[in-house]
């Protein structure tokens, strides 16, 4: 049996790191909540919690302490904010998954019922590709951290900190963003399961009730898993866009600036500074161009259309079902702020290249102003 059967493998990593703690009865598919789980739960929360308060203060009242040779004052300024969001983050996550953990695990069982009703090899492969793939994108992650900050010149407290806080939120949010993914293929294998029903049913009864529980399934995609899973992504997607400069900005600090001098030093932190922001934007990317709903929703429109017309009540049925479903996809939203879906990848995108131009900006005046002290000073000594 594939490890990734029932999501097994995620559910379990999602367990070890405190989101999800709920045991699999794989026999009846359900997801069950003991006390020792319970308390797992209880005791994982605030010790992430004590820990990740503990280098928010020590990041907030000590500023000095994270100061890096490589960067300005714009560049110290600006990791030490993203820093300080990233542990807000994080713990506004882990409260919300322990705050709602039950209506988690009900919407997950839920969906894993639906996968056992039409489970393939396909989807279960499809599971551990992206298992791999992000497995594979934090150990990029983890070394590009721990090589990049070594060489910013940082206290070994100061380097430890942004390395585990840095590490620890791509471990938990990405496992978040990617089993949020495979929710969704769940969904769409349910989707096009009744698609095939709705196309083999010729009988007025069969396809009024292929028809109703196509849009139960529909209504959980619109409101409990946006209300559950969105909320998660809410606050994610903008970190995301906040800290993708960094990458550009280390390299401009570093390397284009001859902080570094032998061809070693160079190559190794452009390879980190190109490699810096890739884990996350393969995230997101793999996130917002997930259309496999919106790909099984738009079948059922032709599958609809080759229904002959009786005259009985399935004609209006499906004429009612049309309009009201059909010129309305099925949307996936971070708590319905933002949709998640192309166009906002592409909006995202622009505002990262915007954003990172700002900050450029930003550092090339403070360099420029810089210089001219400089010059007045050597000016002044003459």
């Amino acid at each position: 049996m594939s490890p990734c059967r029932d999501m097994r493998l995620y559910l379990r990593f999602l367990y070890a790191l405190g989101m999800i703690c709920a045991r699999l009865d794989e026999e009846n598919c359900l997801l069950q909540i003991s006390a020792n789980s319970e308390t797992y739960a209880l005791i994982y929360t605030l010790s992430i919690l004590a820990g990740i308060l503990g280098c928010f203060s020590y990041a907030y009242f000590n500023p000095d302490e994270l100061f890096m040779n490589v960067y300005t004052k714009t560049g110290n300024f600006y990791e030490r904010m993203n820093l300080l969001r990233f542990c807000v983050v994080l713990c506004l996550l882990h409260i919300c998954l322990y705050w709602r953990r039950r209506r988690h695990i009900l919407l997950v069982e839920t969906l894993l019922k639906l996968n056992r009703l039409c489970s393939s090899e396909r989807t279960d492969r499809y599971f551990m590709r992206i298992f791999i793939t992000y497995s594979v994108l934090f150990v990029v992650s983890f070394f590009n951290y721990a090589n990049g900050y070594a060489q910013t010149g940082l206290e070994q407290v100061a380097m430890l900190i942004y390395v585990a806080i840095y590490t620890y939120g791509f471990l938990s949010m990405s496992l978040l963003v990617v089993f949020f993914v495979c929710l969704q293929r769940i969904i769409a294998a349910g989707l096009a399961y009744y698609n095939q029903k709705l196309d083999a049913n010729d009988s007025s009864t069969n396809c009024r009730g292929v028809l109703v529980e196509r849009q139960r399934l529909l209504s959980l995609i619109t409101g409990e898993l946006n209300n559950c899973f969105g909320l998660l992504m809410l606050p994610i997607v903008p970190l995301i866009l906040l800290m993708a400069p960094t990458g550009p900005l280390y390299l401009l600090s570093t390397a284009m600036e001859g902080k570094f001098h032998t061809f070693f030093q160079i190559s190794i932190v452009s390879i980190t500074a190109s490699l810096w922001n890739v884990p996350w934007l393969a995230v997101m990317t793999l996130l917002m161009r997930s259309n496999f709903i919106t790909v099984e929703a738009n079948k059922t429109a032709k599958i609809l259309a080759k229904i002959p017309r009786t005259g009985s009540g399935l004609d209006k049925m499906v004429e009612k079902f049309l309009l009201k479903n059909l010129r309305q996809q099925p949307i996936l939203t971070a708590y319905g702020f933002f949709a998640l879906d192309k166009s906002t990848l592409f909006k995202l995108f622009t505002a990262i290249f915007t954003y990172m131009v700002i900050l450029v900006q930003f550092k090339e005046m403070e360099n420029s102003t810089k210089s001219l002290q400089k010059a007045q000073l050597n000016f002044a000594d003459t």
